[in-house]
């Protein structure tokens, strides 16, 4: 039977943004003492202060753990944590109500707006620059995607190009379309831009949610262990097609494996390949 296959280049790149492309790994134990020096920080801080000031007490991997999601729906997972549940239970003798919800969804917006632009937060990973600008010279379109609201992802997109003239030519986030794990975000990128087919696509991400948002579309994916939210272990689980430290690898497996793999009429979600 004949089957049709994709042997050209990549089109384009998808990029998560804070933990994968800024927002990277360092040590602000001076300004949070329970930093655990992941990258990624501009969401967790939020997070943990707006359910501190609640009267609820959980570290920050217990916050990570469903990063990539959009940020209301990440919020009411914690609340629904039992460990969670039993906090604001014991500090308000009720669950949470929508209202009280809807309160901590927008103190948490607030918070997230001075984060996200926070100048030890809001500056690329080490190598992102230099990875954006090697695709570009192979006409490697740049797409973005975030779990953040519509203003402030646009926000912190601008002073990534003001400050360091770190630009994307497309960006989506889960305001706008549904979320990861879900593919929708991969497809706004590949609509606006308008790019096809899937296979000519890659999803760049630091989370587990964001590596099955490319499995869910079909394109390739890499996952990225060492710069973000989520650790070597939970990425495995997800499945990326390449699993590798940081952003600064992302040409060389672009260039050197997932190019000539296609060339052979290779496709994505064969087997992870550890770099």
């Amino acid at each position: 039977m004949y089957v049709r296959r994709y042997t050209g280049k990549i089109n384009m790149v998808v990029f998560d943004t804070a933990g994968t492309v800024c927002d990277g790994p360092q040590d602000l134990r001076h300004r949070w003492p329970e930093d655990d020096l992941r990258g990624s920080k501009a969401p967790v801080v939020p997070f943990y202060e707006v359910l501190k000031n609640h009267g609820i007490i959980i570290s920050w991997s217990v916050i990570r753990q469903p990063m990539g999601m959009y940020k209301p729906d990440h919020l009411r997972y914690l609340l629904n944590l039992p460990e969670v549940k039993s906090q604001y239970i014991s500090t308000y003798g009720h669950d949470y109500t929508e209202k009280e919800f809807e309160i901590m969804v927008d103190e948490f917006k607030s918070l997230l707006l001075k984060y996200c632009i926070d100048d030890d937060l809001a500056k690329p990973v080490e190598g992102a620059l230099n990875c954006i600008n090697d695709l570009r010279g192979a006409e490697i379109i740049i797409g973005s995607d975030t779990g953040y609201f519509d203003n402030i992802s646009k926000l912190l997109n601008k002073k990534l190009e003001d400050r360091f003239n770190l630009c994307f030519d497309v960006a989506t986030n889960a305001e706008i379309v549904q979320g990861r794990p879900s593919p929708c975000m991969v497809f706004d990128c590949m609509s606006k831009a308008k790019v096809w087919p899937v296979e000519s696509v890659v999803k760049v991400d630091d989370t587990a949610a964001g590596v099955l948002s490319g499995n869910n579309a079909g394109c390739w994916t890499i996952g990225l262990y060492a710069s973000g939210s989520n650790d070597y272990n939970k990425l495995a689980a997800a499945k990326p097609d390449f699993l590798i430290p940081t952003i600064a690898r992302v040409p060389d497996i672009i260039f050197g494996q997932i190019e000539p793999m296609l060339r052979r009429g290779g496709r994505p979600g064969q087997d992870l390949i550890e770099i």
